[in-house]
C-alpha cells in the first residue's frame, strides 16, 4: 500500500516552487482591469452559457441520458484513423494516447499546457456527445473532494451498478456492472495493441491522501501563481485519484477508456476554474511551464521553449486546433459553459 504523509506533500509543493524557478516568467493577458473584466465574451452571452453538474445534481433522467450518449459513442464507427481504434469512443482514447507520443514526445502531461489541452480534450468530448449522439443534458463531473473528505472515496452513487459500475472483480480487475460493463478495450496498455477488459483497481486510502479539501486548498492553494499551482494540481490530486481508481485508469496513455476519466478531468477543470476565478484579472490568462515533458527529451541548448497562450492545441482533426488563450477563458466565446457550485 502506497504512503503519503504531510511531510512530503509539503516536499511535493516545495518542489513545485523549485520547478516554477526554472522556468520563464508566466506570460499573462493584461488587457482587463477590475473595472472592466467580464468572463462573458464573444458569442458567449449568460443566456447562451451550459452549465456543467456534479452527478449527484443530475436527476435519474439525465444521468441515463448522460450515460446512454457514451454508449452512443461507442456503438458509432472510428473516424479518426488512429492506431487501433474501433469506434468513435475510441477515438478520443486514441488522440490522447497518440498525444503522450508525439515526434517531441508527450507533449499533454507534466507541461505548461497540460491543463488548456485537458480544458480543449473536454470540449471535444462534449462536441461528440451533442453533435453525433444528440446529447442535450448537462456536461458532468465527479467532485471527488467532497468523497475524499468521508473517508469513501468511492462513495459516490456514480459508481453504482445503474450508473460507471463499481470496482473491478477477479483476477484481471474486470468490470462487470454498470453502463459500461463487460467493454473491451483495444487500445493499450500503453503503447501496445491488445485486447482486455475495461479493468479497475481502487485504493480508497490512496484516493483519500491525494484529494481531499487539504490538498486542494491548503497545500496546492496557497500559491498564487500558474506554474507551482498546476504542478501541484498534476502531481497531487490528478495523479492521485488517476492512481486510485486504478486499472485502465491509471495508464497514463490510453486512460480516457474509462468513461470515468471525462468526469475526472472535468472535475480537474474545474478545480482549474475555481482558482482562475479567485483573482481573474491575474489568473485567467495566466500560463507558463515548458511545452515538451523534460522527461522524455534531452533539453535542447536553448533550454525548454515555454508554453505561451499561442501554442497551438491539436486533436488530430477531430475538432480544428485552437490556441491556449481561445480556452483559457471558459466563457470567452469559443467555449461557453460555468459550473454550477
Amino acid at each position: 500500500m502506497k504512503s503519503i504523509s504531510p511531510l512530503v506533500y509539503g516536499a511535493l509543493a516545495l518542489a513545485s516552487t523549485t520547478y516554477a524557478a526554472s522556468i520563464p516568467k508566466a506570460s499573462a493577458r493584461t488587457a482587463e482591469t477590475a473595472s472592466t473584466f467580464d468572463y462573458y465574451n464573444g458569442t458567449c452571452t449568460a443566456d447562451k452559457v451550459s452549465i456543467r453538474k456534479e452527478w449527484r445534481d443530475l436527476t435519474t433522467t439525465q444521468q441515463k441520458a448522460y450515460l446512454d450518449a457514451e454508449n452512443c459513442l461507442i456503438s458509432l464507427p472510428a473516424k479518426s484513423g488512429l492506431t487501433a481504434t474501433t469506434n468513435r469512443f475510441s477515438d478520443l482514447q486514441a488522440l490522447h494516447r497518440y498525444m503522450t507520443n508525439t515526434a517531441v514526445g508527450d507533449i499533454i502531461h507534466d507541461v505548461g499546457q497540460f491543463l488548456p489541452w485537458h480544458r480543449y480534450y473536454m470540449h471535444v468530448h462534449e462536441t461528440l456527445l451533442r453533435e453525433e449522439c444528440n446529447y442535450t443534458g448537462p456536461l458532468t463531473y465527479w467532485d471527488e473532494r467532497l468523497d475524499a473528505d468521508t473517508g469513501d472515496m468511492f462513495n459516490s452513487a456514480m459508481w453504482d451498478a445503474e450508473a460507471f459500475g463499481g470496482n473491478g472483480s477477479g483476477a484481471d480487475g474486470c468490470v462487470v456492472d454498470g453502463a459500461f460493463a463487460n467493454y473491451t478495450e483495444h487500445i493499450g496498455p500503453q503503447n501496445e495493441d491488445t485486447t482486455y477488459c475495461l479493468n479497475r483497481d481502487w485504493d480508497n486510502a490512496w484516493a483519500l491522501e491525494m484529494a481531499n479539501s487539504t490538498v486542494i486548498y491548503d497545500i496546492c492553494g496557497v500559491y498564487n501563481t500558474y506554474s507551482p499551482w498546476w504542478y501541484c494540481i498534476a502531481e497531487l490530486p490528478h495523479k492521485g485519484v488517476h492512481t486510485a481508481v486504478g486499472g485502465v485508469m491509471a495508464d497514463i496513455k490510453s486512460s480516457p477508456g474509462d468513461p470515468t476519466f471525462f468526469m475526472h478531468h472535468t472535475y480537474i477543470d474545474k478545480v482549474w476554474f475555481d482558482w482562475q476565478r479567485a483573482d481573474p484579472e491575474s489568473r485567467l490568462y495566466q500560463i507558463s511551464g515548458p511545452s515538451v515533458n523534460e522527461s522524455a527529451n534531452v533539453e535542447p541548448a536553448t533550454g525548454w521553449k515555454n508554453t505561451t497562450l499561442d501554442y497551438v492545441l491539436s486533436s488530430y482533426g477531430i475538432l480544428p486546433n485552437v490556441t491556449v488563450e481561445t480556452v483559457m477563458n471558459p466563457m470567452g466565446g469559443y467555449l461557453c459553459y460555468d459550473y454550477l457550485t
